[in-house]
């Protein structure tokens, strides 16, 4: 279970930097895109990134969450995913690339903080999870332990 969680910890953070990389030089890249014949590139690319955002956040935040019961990362992890899909879905068709833009950095942002703050609590985890067996002989384990 950790070793799904930190990997799915590791590919959200790749996943938001993408994103966050995506959503800031896409403008100017978008200038070439018809020049290029390319314009049904970014769409696929959208299409791309909604999984790569989506499955980490099941695969990690959740069980994160189950296993730390760290509402604020759950919270930052559900609003940023939230805010990544409606900015694809309906600020994006409603209000155009920049406004979609706008709000996907700022997704990508709730994300990146959701997974990091996950990795440090598992992290924290793993921490104490060695140290169990002296918490055992020498004492009763912390209420918080994982």
């Amino acid at each position: 279970m950790k070793s799904l969680i930190k990997l799915g910890d590791v590919a959200g953070m790749a996943a938001s930097a993408l994103c966050l990389v995506h959503c800031l030089a896409m403008p100017l890249v978008m200038l070439a895109f018809p020049m290029l014949g390319l314009a049904h590139v970014h769409d696929t690319f959208h299409d791309t990134l909604v999984a790569a955002v989506t499955l980490p956040v099941l695969l990690a935040l959740i069980p994160g969450y189950l296993r730390h019961r760290d509402k604020t990362t759950l919270l930052l992890g559900c609003t940023g995913l939230g805010c990544f899909l409606l900015a694809l879905f309906v600020i994006s068709p409603l209000f155009g690339e920049v406004a979609e833009a706008a709000l996907a950095v700022a997704s990508g942002i709730l994300l990146l903080s959701a997974h990091v703050r996950n990795r440090r609590r598992c992290a924290r985890c793993s921490v104490r999870g060695k140290g169990k067996d002296k918490v055992l002989r020498t004492g009763p384990a912390p209420s918080n332990a994982c």
